[in-house]
């Protein structure tokens, strides 16, 4: 008929039709995914218009807490990892008879050229301090999870675990 699909065998029942929609082949057995338990819909039952306010409200707090924390770690990492550069920029600088020229006790044993090969030096080791000090912080980044402490915003509408950390994270392909 146009447009319709009909099985007139009778071979077989329907649980053993289902039961074989999930296999796969080969003794793959395809497992549908967990049927949540909640009051109110899939994330669970909607929280009211003030508490859907109130944690909006906690988690941007959160969030930003994190985000600031990520950004302290990134300026401890920088300032320790890019310390010698800067000390020879700096020495150089305050030497050198054409920009400082300071009264201190190390400037009486560095010359003119010896402060310009200073602030040469610390320039170029600038560049490759910068990818170790980027390197380090990603890596500090992904040992201590940082970013997956950053929650999502659409977690102030529903109840529940409102800090839900992805410890454990399982995904339904």
């Amino acid at each position: 008929m146009c447009g319709l699909d009909m099985d007139l065998d009778d071979g077989g029942s329907a649980e053993e039709e289902k039961e074989e929609e999930f296999w796969m082949g080969e003794g793959v057995k395809m497992l549908p995914p967990p049927v949540a338990h909640s009051g109110g819909s899939v994330w669970g039952s909607r929280r009211g218009r003030c508490g859907c306010v109130a944690c909006g409200a906690g988690l941007i707090l959160w969030n930003l807490c994190v985000v600031l924390a990520s950004i302290l770690l990134l300026a401890v990492v920088f300032s320790v990892v890019l310390l010698p550069a800067v000390l020879l920029l700096y020495a150089g600088f305050l030497c050198h008879s054409r920009v400082l020229d300071a009264p201190s006790v190390i400037c009486h044993y560095l010359d003119d050229n010896s402060c310009s090969a200073l602030i040469i030096l610390g320039f170029v080791m600038m560049s490759p301090l910068v990818v170790v000090a980027a390197a380090v912080f990603c890596g500090l980044l992904r040992r201590f999870r940082v970013l997956l402490y950053i929650q999502p915003i659409k977690r102030a509408w529903y109840r529940g675990r409102l800090l839900d950390w992805a410890g454990s994270i399982n995904a339904w392909v």
